[in-house]
């Protein structure tokens, strides 16, 4: 199936792009840490930009990443309160490294059950654009980057200072629940020749959506602040401070602080520039304290990482990157009372790496790309990681891609370590960490075919991915719960044992699929058409089932048309195909709709309405908090 199809579509596309003759737009990928066009970088890349972001209604960077070809959302059937994580080409989204301008946020989904935290870091208003690389990444960022990364970049000083306020506000028009409201505000610019700034500060609330008494959708107060500064010691000097700073509540009917979560990060940057080379040291510190209201703990997950870069242009047709880092990842569990003070936890693991990427023209039409990255850790051992991609330019236009990766995943702070045990007596559960587990890693392969011109671009890809040593839970034992000894005689406690289960390698897997994309600018007049496919099927090699929670099929659209008086009409559609949930029982596909107004009055002030789930779609009652019901929004944005 896949040789016929990718043969009829490849000869397609070729067969096309000879009808197309305008000139291709320039970009280049920061994340790839290459210095050629998208069209020439090996890696399979998307990029969303800020003028993508303001088309859609997006209350955190999991909503902006949904519509991303080879992207999806999961809800596994034992998440709460309609928290959503981010697959990328089904693989787990802990296996999806998240940078906020090249630097990691922590993976709460890692370590914190049924988390979500790790997506609300900044102001949506912040991002200048998103680079999303699907495949292992592994070769220049280690561990976390077995599925990919996503890169958000903020936006960068100008010659003038610009700033602009933007307020949102919406509502599911039935009583008050899930309303919104939002207001940002950034500042970017040059105040001088040797000093250069950006703040970006973001306030935003949604209510609790209910349904029949439960909570289908947990209220949110985020309070977000980003402050950058940039010194120019001289033409080719210069030094980077930074500071991230987020305060985000979630709440539930019985807890109005359910989780308080704060979120740090501090960096420092120096880079130097000569003719044929350039010199890049950073040091940064990331902390994320997660404190549970209800079970009255606090979840302190702690990075220090120390790295520098070295890019080289003086070897004729090479770039070549060298690197070194330091990592030291903590995590530690603080009970609130003192009598549960010897349940805590803290420990530590040290990484110490090294990386070097040369990008090769071997010839005007071929360009191979050739990486490696060597991770020492400090408990199971070291680990490469190498990449070989090659980029063939058929004319123009066209690109024929393909490639091997590497990538793994290291098991987390409380996975390995032996003397991690948690103890959940109210859901009747508890974990033990394991000092004997293995990373997970993946192999992958694929192979693309890419046309792009000013008016259009298609691309096609074929991947599989091999993983092996998925770590998980096995059942080892049961044990007394202890809190049944507080129970009245007279009435049944609801988990007198207590199932133990031990984090362990226990199974290898496969993902496999295929990538449409194609874009057309001005289908017809004043119409642009935006369209992607993703084709997903995945194996348990132990269970011969497929993943769950991994949708066969995936399709967005997007259509932007420009009505009189430049009003511009954003209309969306996403189908999402059958797949199987954690029972392994099948839940069916859906479709979902969304439409968009937006106008620019004048050059400083537009203004947009829409309404996201436009045909009410709701699922069943199990599955129902995945889909917020209709939702009705205004927003207004104002730049001086």
């Amino acid at each position: 199936m896949y040789r016929v199809f990718s043969k009829v579509l490849i000869l397609n596309l070729i067969m096309i792009s000879m009808l197309f003759s305008m000139e291709k737009l320039d970009d280049v990928v920061i994340t790839s840490k290459s210095n050629k066009e998208v069209i020439d970088v090996s890696s399979s890349v998307s990029i969303i930009t800020q003028e993508d972001i303001k088309k859609i209604k997006a209350d955190s960077l999991a909503d902006i990443l949904s519509e991303v070809v080879g992207l999806n959302f999961s809800v596994n059937n034992s998440s709460i309160y309609g928290r959503k994580n981010i697959s990328i080409r089904g693989l787990e989204s802990r296996n999806s490294l998240i940078l906020i301008d090249g630097k990691r946020v922590s993976l709460t989904d890692a370590q914190i059950g049924h988390s979500d935290f790790q997506y609300n870091w900044i102001p949506l208003e912040a991002i200048e654009k998103i680079e999303i690389i699907r495949g292992p990444m592994s070769s220049l960022y280690g561990s976390n980057a077995l599925g990919g990364v996503i890169n958000i970049i903020t936006k960068q000083p100008n010659e003038t200072i610009v700033s602009t306020i933007d307020i949102e506000g919406g509502t599911l028009n039935k009583n008050n629940q899930g309303n919104e409201k939002k207001f940002s505000f950034t500042s970017v610019g040059k105040v001088n020749d040797n000093f250069s700034y950006s703040i970006f500060a973001e306030d935003k609330n949604k209510n609790i959506t209910e349904y029949e008494n439960s909570v289908l959708h947990e209220g949110k107060e985020v309070k977000n602040l980003i402050v950058n500064t940039w010194f120019n010691i001289d033409d080719s000097q210069e030094i980077n401070l930074s500071a991230i700073l987020s305060n985000e509540l979630r709440e539930t009917i019985d807890y109005p602080t359910y989780y308080n979560i704060k979120k740090r990060n501090y960096a420092i940057s120096y880079n130097k520039y000569f003719e044929k080379f350039a010199i890049k040291l950073k040091y940064y510190e990331t902390k994320s304290n997660s404190h549970t209201n209800q079970f009255k703990y606090s979840h302190i997950l702690k990075d220090k990482i120390a790295n520098a870069e070295i890019y080289i242009d003086a070897i004729k047709n090479n770039r070549i990157i060298f690197g070194g880092e330091f990592r030291k990842e903590s995590y530690n569990k603080s009970y609130d009372q003192s009598y549960k003070k010897s349940a805590n936890f803290n420990d530590s693991i040290n990484y110490n790496s090294l990386f070097v990427q040369d990008e090769i023209d071997i010839t005007n039409s071929l360009i191979l790309t050739l990486g490696a990255r060597y991770d020492k850790h400090e408990n199971f051992g070291s680990q490469i990681s190498p990449k070989a991609y090659m980029v063939y330019k058929i004319d123009e236009y066209s690109r024929l891609k393909g490639g091997y990766g590497h990538g793994f995943s290291a098991p987390t702070v409380t996975q390995t370590s032996s003397s991690y045990m948690f103890r959940n007596y109210y859901a009747g559960h508890g974990f033990n960490g394991n000092k004997d587990l293995k990373p997970e890693s993946l192999d992958s392969y694929e192979i693309s075919y890419e046309f792009e011109n000013r008016s259009d671009f298609f691309k096609t890809t074929l991947f599989y991915n091999k993983i092996k040593n998925l770590i998980d839970t096995k059942l080892i034992g049961a044990e007394t719960n202890i809190l049944c000894k507080n129970f009245p005689i007279f009435i049944p406690c609801p988990f007198s044992k207590m199932k133990i289960q031990k984090y362990d390698n226990i199974s290898n897997a496969t993902t496999k699929g295929l990538e449409l994309e194609y874009k057309k600018t001005n289908l017809l007049k004043d119409l642009n058409f935006d369209l992607n496919y993703t084709y997903l099927k995945t194996e348990d090699k132990q269970t011969n089932k497929e993943l769950k929670l991994k949708p066969e099929h995936t399709i967005n659209t997007r259509i932007v048309y420009l009505l009189p008086y430049d009003l511009q009409t954003t209309f969306r559609y996403k189908y999402i195909g059958n797949q199987k949930d954690h029972n392994n029982k099948s839940l069916k596909a859906y479709s979902t709709f969304a439409l968009q107004l937006s106008k620019k009055f004048t050059d400083s002030l537009s203004v947009k309405t829409g309404i996201e789930n436009l045909t009410n779609k709701k699922l069943n009652d199990l599955y129902d908090y995945q889909l917020r019901g209709r939702f009705y929004y205004v927003g207004l944005n104002y730049t001086f």
